[in-house]
C-alpha cells in the first residue's frame, strides 16, 4: 500500500530549533504538513511569511502575537495567517502540539 501512516509511535522525522521548539514534516506533492510541539516559554519573535499559513492546534494552547495584542489558541482552534502578515508566537503553559498545511516545502519530495 502507497498510504504513508504516521502514528505517535512512529512520527516523522523531528527537529529540535532551540529549547522550546521541535518540527516535524510530512512531505507531499502539493505542499507539507508540519508538525510542531511548541514548549514552555516559547517567544518568537514577529516576522511575515510569503506564504499563507493554515493550521490547528491539537493540545495545549499558544498565542500569535503582533500589532496590538495577542491572539490565543487552545486545543481544537483552526488558525488562518493571511500571506505578508507580521506576527510572533508565544506558548505560555505546558506545551502546544500544533499541525500546519503548507505550500512552501520543496514539491516533489516525500516525507521520510
Amino acid at each position: 500500500m502507497d498510504v504513508e501512516v504516521f502514528r505517535a509511535e512512529n512520527p516523522p522525522r523531528r527537529q529540535r530549533h532551540g529549547e522550546a521548539l521541535e518540527a516535524g514534516v510530512v512531505r507531499g506533492n502539493m505542499g507539507s504538513l508540519v508538525m510542531i510541539k511548541l514548549g514552555p516559554g516559547l517567544e518568537i519573535d514577529e516576522h511575515a511569511h510569503e506564504q499563507e499559513r493554515m493550521g490547528a492546534v491539537l493540545v495545549g494552547g499558544s498565542g500569535f502575537t503582533g500589532g496590538e495584542g495577542e491572539t490565543a489558541l487552545r486545543a481544537g482552534d483552526p488558525y488562518r495567517i493571511p500571506p505578508n502578515v507580521r506576527h510572533g508566537v508565544r506558548c505560555t503553559i505546558n506545551y502546544a502540539l500544533v499541525v500546519q498545511a503548507r505550500a512552501d516545502f520543496q514539491v516533489g519530495t516525500r516525507s521520510t
